[in-house]
């Protein structure tokens, strides 16, 4: 009776080591920013798309596995070249003329936890019409912004990886063991 209490504590405690040692793998970074922010409206063209994460990503080669694209109505992308990574940031330049519209922002990116995370978002760019009639003095107007600020009320929204792999194998290796652990006890009573 003793080594069976024991054998199912030992089982116990393997099993709350593998889903402790589990949990923190399958957590992806997330983002927290973005600039144009998801959601925006823009008044003037940015001229990049920056995207800021909650932990440092993982660049495994020349941006491997991370990747940026921002689409208008029409299925142009208008990102005019590789992504770069600084660590929790990804920035693309954008290429200049954008017309007015709606723009999907869609990236892929390395977790800090070596899954590949991503997401999509959207923004609108309106161009005011210049004026027609010249001004007869004229006055200071400000500067639009070519970028908006980061917005809490919206936030892009993000696709990760649907299977939590280490905490399934993690569960598998513990179920091995109890099924083991269960044939040679047994195995054992039946001597």
């Amino acid at each position: 009776m003793f080594r069976i209490r024991t054998t199912i504590a030992a089982v116990a405690v393997a099993t709350v080591a593998a889903l402790a040692v589990a949990a923190p793998a399958s957590a992806h970074d997330t983002i927290v920013s973005s600039t144009p922010a998801a959601d925006s409206q823009l008044t003037a063209a940015p001229t990049e798309v920056v995207l800021t994460f909650s932990n440092t990503l993982l660049s495994i080669d020349e941006n491997s596995g991370t990747a940026m694209t921002v689409v208008d109505e029409s299925g142009q992308d208008w990102v005019a070249g590789p992504p770069s990574i600084e660590a929790d940031t990804v920035t693309v330049p954008l290429t200049e003329g954008m017309p007015d519209g709606a723009y999907t922002v869609t990236w892929q990116v390395v977790s800090s936890d070596g899954h590949p995370t991503s997401g999509e978002y959207a923004f609108s760019l309106t161009v005011p019409e210049p004026s027609a009639t010249p001004s007869a003095t004229p006055s200071e107007t400000a500067a639009a912004d070519p970028t908006a600020q980061p917005s809490d009320a919206a936030q892009p929204t993000e696709q990760s990886d649907p299977m939590p792999w280490p905490l399934l194998i993690g569960l598998g290796v513990v179920l091995l063991a109890a099924v083991i652990t269960a044939i040679v006890i047994v195995a054992r009573r039946r001597r």
